[in-house]
C-alpha cells in the first residue's frame, strides 16, 4: 500500500504539472482568434470569456488523457533514472505489479474524463448555444463600442463618443451611409441620442440636435438638413436556441437515437474514458529508461504515439457517421490494448526486436 500511494502521488503530480502547461497552450491558441473578432466590436470581452469557459470541458477531454499518459511517462521515467524502480525490483516488485499500481491513477483519470464527456461537455455546449442566441438577439447599437468607428450591416459606419444610463443614451453619435440606389454619402451627426421603444415592440434610435448632410462624394453640393429629432428604426432579432448539434445532446437523448450521428457522439464520449485508461497501460511499460539516454528520450515517440491514437479515434468516429460499422472505433480501441498488452506480457520479444534495429549513429556511419 505504501508503494501504491507513492506511485499515485508521483503520477498525481507530474499529471498535474503536465495539464498546467497544456491547458494555457491550448485556450490561449483559441483565444487569440477570438480577440481578433473582439477587436472590430463582433464580440464583447464577456462573451469571449462565456465561450473559452464553455468550451474548456470539451478541451479538457481531450488534454486529460494526454496529460495522464505523460505523466505516467514521466514519473516512472524519474523512477528508472534515479534507480528506484531497480530497487523495488530487486525488493520483488515486478514489471507487471507497477501496472497494476498505475491501475488506480487511470481509472481515476478514466472517471474524470468520462464525467466531463458524458454529462459536463454537453450541458457546457448547450449554455454556449444560449449565449450564441443572446449575443445574435442583440441590436446593432448593444455590439457597439464607445470611442470606436465601427461598420454596421447596411454599409454603415457608426462612431458614439460614450453611453450613459446603461446604454440607453449616447453622446456624440456620427452615421455614414452610402445610398446603393443613388450613390449618394448620408452623413447624419447628432450631440445626443436615445433608445426609444413603441408599442408594437420596434424600437428606434432617436438622434437628437443635429445635422444630417447628402451629396455624391466629389461633389460640393451637399444638401443640409438641421433637425431637433430624427430616428432610426433598428432591427430586431428574435431569441433561437440551437442545441441541434450532436456535441449539445446529452448522452440519455443519444442512447434512444438511431441516427448515426447521434450513434458516433455517443461511441465517441464512451470512447475517451477508454482512451485514458488505455493509455497508462501503454506508458508503463513505455517508460523503462536506461539512465544514459536520459529522461525525455521516449516522450517525442510516444507523443506521436498517442497523436496517432487519437487520430485514428477521430478518423474511425467520421466513418461512423457517414455509414462505417459501428464498431469500427472499438477496433481501434482493441488494437492498441493488445498493443499494451504486448508491451506488458512480451517484454522480451519487443526488447530483442529493438536490439536488432539499427541505431540512427550506425546509419550514418554507413552513409559515409
Amino acid at each position: 500500500m505504501i508503494i501504491y500511494r507513492y506511485l499515485s502521488r508521483e503520477i498525481f503530480f507530474s499529471t498535474f504539472a503536465v495539464a498546467l502547461v497544456l491547458v494555457p497552450i491550448i485556450v490561449s491558441g483559441r483565444l487569440i482568434s477570438l480577440l481578433s473578432r473582439a477587436t472590430p466590436g463582433e464580440m464583447d470581452f464577456i462573451f469571449i470569456a462565456e465561450m473559452i469557459g464553455y468550451r474548456l470541458p470539451s478541451m479538457l477531454m481531450l488534454i486529460l488523457p494526454l496529460a495522464l499518459f505523460l505523466g505516467v511517462l514521466l514519473s516512472f521515467g524519474r523512477l528508472y533514472l534515479e534507480s528506484e524502480i531497480a530497487v523495488l525490483q530487486a525488493s520483488g516488485v515486478s514489471g507487471k505489479k507497477l501496472v497494476f499500481y498505475a491501475l488506480g491513477p487511470a481509472l481515476g483519470g478514466a472517471i474524470i474524463v468520462g464525467s466531463l464527456s458524458l454529462y459536463i461537455s454537453p450541458l457546457a455546449w448547450q449554455a454556449l448555444e444560449v449565449s450564441y442566441a443572446q449575443q445574435n438577439s442583440l441590436n446593432e447599437l448593444d455590439k457597439l463600442t464607445a470611442g470606436r468607428f465601427q461598420k454596421l450591416g447596411g454599409g454603415k459606419t457608426v462612431y458614439i463618443s460614450n453611453f450613459i444610463d446603461n446604454r440607453s443614451k449616447m453622446e456624440q453619435v456620427f452615421i455614414s451611409q452610402i445610398d446603393k440606389k443613388t450613390g449618394k454619402l448620408e452623413i447624419t451627426f447628432a450631440k445626443s441620442a436615445r433608445q426609444q421603444g413603441n408599442g408594437d415592440g420596434k424600437r428606434y434610435l432617436v438622434l437628437e440636435n443635429g445635422y444630417r448632410y447628402t451629396g455624391i462624394p466629389g461633389r460640393a453640393d451637399y444638401e443640409q438638413l438641421g433637425y431637433t429629432e430624427y430616428g432610426y428604426l433598428l432591427p430586431q432579432r428574435k431569441l433561437v436556441i440551437d442545441t441541434s448539434e450532436p456535441y449539445a445532446k446529452t448522452t440519455a437523448f443519444l442512447l434512444e437515437s438511431d441516427d448515426r450521428v447521434f450513434i458516433a457522439e455517443l461511441q465517441w464520449r464512451l470512447s475517451l474514458p477508454l482512451l485514458a485508461f488505455i493509455v497508462v497501460l501503454i506508458a508503463v511499460p513505455l517508460s523503462r529508461t536506461n539512465p544514459r539516454q536520459g529522461r525525455y528520450a521516449q516522450l517525442i515517440p510516444t507523443i506521436l504515439l498517442y497523436l496517432v491514437y487519437l487520430s485514428l479515434l477521430m478518423s474511425a468516429r467520421d466513418k461512423v457517421e457517414t455509414g462505417a460499422h459501428i464498431g469500427l472505433i472499438w477496433l481501434v480501441h482493441l488494437v492498441f490494448f493488445s498493443y499494451g498488452l504486448s508491451l506488458i506480457f512480451m517484454q522480451q520479444f519487443w526488447s530483442n526486436w529493438l536490439n536488432k534495429l539499427p541505431s540512427v549513429g550506425s546509419l550514418l556511419k554507413r552513409r559515409k
